[in-house]
């Protein structure tokens, strides 16, 4: 549904479920999630706790939803972006931009809140979402004969990443973020690449 189409009414919804969200990172931002409660979201972004509850039905909910905003985020901004001659080159570039989001534009408390083995949204629907543009990503370079899937599909290749990448993201949480995700990033793209990659074509490394 196109924003033209929808009702005063569905987007005071969602101008209403975006200011709980916004509230909730604010908090997180100023201190622990367990101190956090729904009360503190719901004063916060000055709606009643029973509004709350006509979207989430925990607190852990709003955190969730970061998720739709990573997934706008690749699809709206990195994909147009994706304008690099080689399919690598391109595939480099999202992860480049996966770091970045993990690492500067959320707030690392919420980094290390999210990479739990409880979270569900690691395996949401993939359709429109940042998984997808590494799909067509890689599927460019499939189709170009640049990488070899070697009987693997491009959702299966990008999911095989993601389970890497996201691996690697885990380890920085968990030891306090002592490197660079954006240098370890790219290391472990670059040759998580090269086992699909033909031979002929250089990484320009």
């Amino acid at each position: 549904m196109t924003e033209e189409n929808k009702t005063k009414r569905q987007l005071q919804a969602e101008q209403t479920k975006l200011n709980l969200f916004n509230a909730a990172v604010e908090l997180l931002a100023e201190r622990d999630f367990e101190s956090i409660t729904i009360r503190d979201i719901v004063e916060r972004a000055d709606v009643s706790i029973g509004t709350f509850y006509n979207y989430y039905s925990t607190k852990l909910e709003v955190f969730y939803e970061t998720y739709q905003v990573a997934d706008h985020y690749f699809t709206q901004v990195v994909e147009p972006q994706l304008t690099q001659p080689t399919c690598v080159e391109r595939a480099l570039f999202f992860f480049e931009h996966y770091a970045h989001y993990s690492s500067e534009l959320t707030d690392r408390r919420m980094t290390r809140l999210l990479y739990s083995p409880d979270n569900p949204s690691f395996n949401r629907p993939q359709d429109n979402s940042l998984v997808t543009v590494l799909i067509r990503v890689l599927q460019g370079g499939l189709d170009s004969g640049e990488l070899d899937g070697h009987g693997d599909s491009a959702r299966e290749i990008a999911n095989w990443m993601m389970i890497s990448i996201r691996g690697l993201t885990y380890n920085w949480c968990t030891t306090g973020f002592a490197y660079d995700l954006a240098q370890a990033t790219d290391w472990f793209a670059r040759r998580l690449l090269r086992a699909y990659q033909v031979p002929s074509t250089g990484t320009g490394e």
